[in-house]
């Protein structure tokens, strides 16, 4: 499960947006009115029901809970009761924090827990204006989220509290404010806050440390959480000796941190600052030992064999790439467990250029963070993107590698050695034979074994690979269909012929990622187009990373099942709706088989090519015809 796939406003401010503003004209109407409002009216002029209004009153009631101000009800009308109505309205903005939706309210739950000791389910359902059943159900989604850091929700006295290391818990506290998805006050005033910054500031300055303005942000927020938690008597210990040029920096930004907010930091902590100051300058030098690389190793290996089992790729074949990966984990794992982020300029580019090997990086990711317990934000996912890319390009991506080619000959021992040495003479320079099969051994064979099947007979629909049925004394027909494989890594389908007016949703109301998932391949399950395996799937593969490609778009695709014929579903959304890092209007499913997707024949990356630059997404947008998005594509643009 993707952790926390709130969406990208933070919960301090996530209220459904029609709602939230709404209610800020609600609260000035009030501040402004020298005598109660009647509510038909308030709700006339805001054009909502009357039952909408007390809903909002009795939501901003909530909000003036320990205050001496409220706002009175009474007989159809209302008026705001304080010392000041001007300041009371300030107060109220300012503290309308109530999550709406249920991906707003985990969000806020884990924060809550992250900043607070205990709550029960009563006291929850109360602040958040839901029931008690509606909690234990987000609770439990809570729960799933932690565990990927190595958190849990505990059973303490009446109530629920976190259970976890010190390191996991600042790791997802840092995680969960990095992605804007909470916003919590750690209690310090706003000169505090400007102190605090300038220390840092000086800290780097006096030891000549120039780090991106990214860099000291990073910095900055790893000393509020450290001095947060220090308050709670929560310190963090450090089992890796910092790297020595960072400790003076450190030290001194302990010692001025002492003074300005009274907060000593012990040796740990001090570390750890150091720490976070060499990943902000990408100086990390520590590598594990052998035995923890060894563990690692295999731990790669372990990951890359799943990601392999779903594409059908063959990294775990690539021992360069498993060196790399190592090296880089053995630095980024560290990074990580200390909740350290660093930036990673190329990322656009990488999302841009190389979507395959971001998706399967995504993935990748997913196992790591399984193993290891710690989060892999987006920027570190590009780099793993990297080390794959440079595999894929090394792998079956030359041009000029020889297309591995089995064959099944039923018709006896000279028919097959005659057929052998035919095919061997005519494409001598284009395929490798890797020997003769029966049918039931070509029932098994696996991408890595082959990448296509010559067969004298029929082949049952258990064969995975793809196959051309040919003569046993091959003719002229079997050799240019065979000559076609090659040219076009397989049979040619028009990219334009995937498109079809029956899976064109062209005015999509708003509805969540998953929904408009369900919607589309509903469609294709029920057009004949995919099984109930692979409709089921696309969903699978969103939770494991997310589609999105920038540019309002998504290109969601199924990893299982199977494709009965190559289509592409797309949906129109009357809105953008967050998808998971970005906003998203246009959604491409596409349904084709896992083979051609293992083959990475620069599909998605000529998609987005087309869509970026032939034309416009938004231009697509405002006319919603199909025409148009077919159009981006020539006769050149096929499977």
């Amino acid at each position: 499960m993707k952790a926390f796939s709130c969406n990208n406003e933070s919960v301090k401010g996530g209220m459904d947006m029609d709602a939230g503003k709404r209610e800020i004209e609600l609260i000035r109407l009030l501040g402004k009115a020298d005598r109660p409002l009647r509510l038909d009216a308030v709700a006339a002029s805001l054009n909502v029901s009357e039952k909408t209004i007390r809903r909002d009153l009795r939501r901003l009631n909530h909000a003036l809970k320990d205050t001496e101000c409220s706002i009175v009800l009474q007989k159809g009308a209302c008026s705001l009761q304080g010392p000041s109505r001007e300041r009371l309205a300030s107060l109220l903005e300012a503290r309308l924090d109530i999550p709406e939706t249920q991906s707003e309210r985990v969000c806020w739950l884990a924060g809550f827990f992250l900043m607070n000791e205990t709550a029960s389910v009563p006291d929850l359902a109360a602040r958040l204006y839901v029931s008690e059943s509606t909690i234990k159900n987000d609770i439990h989604l809570v729960k799933e989220d932690l565990d990927g850091f190595g958190l849990s929700l505990v059973r303490f006295g009446q109530g629920l509290r976190l259970e976890g290391g010190e390191e996991q818990i600042r790791s997802c506290l840092l995680h969960l404010i990095r992605s804007g998805k909470i916003s919590p006050d750690f209690g310090l005033q706003a000169m505090q806050q400007r102190r605090i910054h300038e220390l840092v500031e000086d800290a780097l300055d006096a030891e000549n440390l120039a780090l991106s303005e990214a860099g000291i942000a990073n910095l900055f927020l790893h000393v509020q959480v450290a001095l947060f938690r220090l308050q709670k008597g929560m310190a963090l210990s450090c089992a890796h000796a910092a790297p020595r040029q960072f400790l003076q920096p450190a030290t001194r930004l302990a010692d001025d941190l002492k003074h300005a907010v009274q907060i000593e930091l012990p040796d740990g902590e001090i570390e750890n600052l150091a720490w976070h100051m060499a990943a902000q300058k990408r100086s990390l030098s520590f590598r594990f030992d052998a035995q923890t690389s060894q563990s690692l190793d295999k731990a790669v290996q372990k990951s890359l064999v799943e990601v392999d089992h779903l594409y059908g790729t063959g990294l775990r074949q690539d021992s360069v790439l498993i060196d790399g990966l190592v090296a880089h984990l053995s630095v980024a794992l560290v990074r990580l467990k200390r909740g350290m982020v660093i930036e990673n300029p190329i990322l656009d580019d990488i999302r841009r250029q190389y979507p395959y090997a971001m998706e399967l990086a995504q993935i990748l990711s997913v196992r790591l963070q399984s193993l290891f317990g710690c989060m892999f934000p987006l920027t570190e996912v590009g780099y793993l993107a990297v080390h794959i890319g440079g595999s894929l390009f090394r792998g079956r991506y030359g041009k000029d590698r020889r297309k591995k080619v089995a064959l099944v000959c039923t018709t006896g021992m000279g028919t097959s050695l005659l057929l052998l040495a035919k095919i061997n003479d005519i494409f001598r320079e284009q395929l490798d034979l890797t020997g003769t099969f029966t049918m039931r051994q070509a029932t098994t064979l696996r991408p890595r074994d082959a990448d296509l099947i010559l067969s004298t007979v029929q082949l049952p629909s258990e064969v995975s690979l793809p196959w051309i049925h040919i003569s046993p004394l091959l003719a002229e027909q079997d050799i240019r269909s065979i000559q076609r494989f090659i040219q076009t890594d397989g049979e040619p389908v028009p990219i334009r012929a995937l498109f079809q007016p029956s899976l064109f949703f062209d005015h999509l109301p708003p509805m969540s990622r998953q929904e408009v998932l369900d919607v589309l391949s509903n469609r294709l399950w029920r057009e004949g187009f995919v099984d109930e395996t692979a409709r089921d799937s696309f969903w699978q593969r969103e939770q494991l990373g997310t589609t999105e490609i920038g540019n309002l778009l998504a290109v969601p695709h199924c990893m299982a099942g199977t494709v009965v014929r190559p289509a592409i579903a797309v949906a129109v959304l009357e809105k953008p709706i967050v998808w998971e890092y970005g906003m998203v209007q246009v959604v491409l499913m596409i349904a084709v088989s896992k083979e051609f997707l293992k083959k990475e024949n620069g599909f998605f990356l000529r998609l987005y090519q087309r869509l970026n630059t032939t034309m416009k997404i938004k231009e697509f947008i405002n006319t919603r015809h199909l025409d148009l998005l077919m159009d981006a594509f020539n006769e050149e643009d096929i499977l």
